[in-house]
């Protein structure tokens, strides 16, 4: 089962953040479904965990809600957020959410970024302040980030007039997030069997198996070259650590960094 989780802060009933939430977790599931066995969707709206958020940043008091929603957020396959804009920032609830949740939890986690606001004055609000958030998380992010203003959505905001091309913007942002979990994450998007069924194919069968090395065992022989399904912790440990992504040493270690005197000297 391959999980899509999204975080929207929807602050009305049936408001536009909630709607393109959904419409880029849709887009997403269509673009995975020719390889994914079974795409469900988990969605999280922050304002209804507005006052356990507050409770946890005044009193360090966390919630049994609050943490269902971390939960929900670090077992995800690929992760959502959409924010509203006002006054040119996405609005406060979106940001605390991830401030508060645990450093490890979006590392190495696909994500896709998507904002709504009035007009499109505000279209690289989530870009200068989400995006460096995320990343700060270790979350790898896809490319398109959708911005949806209120006259994308057309005469009404059913989703099925826009204008603007906000169709055409989804349907590209839920085929990038596809295709990067797919990079990431072959054996959680259904497709390490394809591919090993490929590879025996084309080996044929009179080709000779790799000898081991003494006391080795076929598991340990290819463990760098596999991840497991839902292991987003080895995942994480892999390809999102400064050790791995930097080399082994953290450049933004302050033990690491030259002091300025001594450059001057040098």
């Amino acid at each position: 089962m391959f999980e899509i989780v999204t975080v929207a802060t929807g602050l009305s009933e049936d408001s536009t953040t909630s709607r393109l939430a959904a419409r880029l977790a849709a887009a997403t599931a269509s673009a995975l479904e020719t390889t994914a066995p079974e795409v469900t969707v988990t969605e999280i709206n922050l304002r209804t965990l507005a006052k356990e958020m507050v409770t946890m940043t005044v009193f360090g008091l966390p919630s049994p809600a609050l943490d269902d929603a971390f939960a929900a957020v670090q077992r995800a396959d690929a992760l959502i957020t959409v924010a509203p804009i006002y006054k040119s920032h996405p609005v406060g609830l979106q940001t605390l959410f991830f401030q508060l949740i645990d450093d490890a939890a979006l590392a190495g986690a696909p994500v896709l970024i998507g904002s709504t606001g009035g007009t499109a004055r505000h279209s690289l609000a989530a870009e200068t302040s989400l995006r460096p958030l995320l990343s700060y998380l270790k979350a790898i992010i896809v490319p398109t980030a959708v911005f949806a203003a209120t006259d994308d959505w057309g005469a009404d905001t059913s989703g099925m007039g826009e204008r603007g091309g906000l169709a055409e913007r989804i349907t590209a942002a839920g085929a990038e997030l596809a295709d990067l979990v797919r990079a990431l994450r072959p054996a959680a998007a259904g497709e390490e069997s394809l591919e090993m069924a490929a590879g025996e194919e084309a080996a044929g069968p009179g080709l000779p198996e790799l000898e081991l090395a003494p006391g080795e065992t076929e598991a340990q022989q290819h463990a760098g070259d596999r991840q497991q399904a839902g292991d987003r912790p080895q995942f994480a440990a892999q390809v999102a650590t400064p050790a791995v992504r930097r080399g082994p040493v953290d450049a933004l270690d302050p033990n690491a960094v030259t002091p300025f005197a001594e450059l001057l000297r040098s």
